[in-house]
């Protein structure tokens, strides 16, 4: 993943496409509904698998309207597959914040 200070999204790259993402105010307000809590107290949970992904459903929703559930799932399966880990994940989830 490289850093990019002059859009307002994170780039996640995972099998040769690039995803970007980032937090649109409808999409935090449904995460918001998913996680029974704000994003912030969200936040603090991202240890938890379910989270990481609902945090990326989230931020890709903005980009990709079509986008599902199952499908950043997937994106998540295929980042760990290729060498990715939870903290990697948790630091691009940040970043798009």
């Amino acid at each position: 993943m490289e850093e990019n200070k002059n859009v307002p999204f994170a780039l996640l790259t995972v099998g040769g496409r690039d995803y970007m993402l980032r937090l649109t105010a409808g999409a935090a307000m449904r995460l918001e509904e998913k996680l029974g809590s704000s994003v912030y107290c969200g936040l603090k949970r991202l240890d938890e698998v379910t989270v990481m992904i609902d945090f990326l459903y989230a931020l890709t929703e903005g980009f990709m309207p079509d986008f599902s559930r199952n499908a950043a799932a997937l994106l998540f399966d295929d980042f760990i597959n290729e060498g990715g880990t939870l903290r990697k994940m948790n630091g691009i989830i940040l970043e798009a914040m």
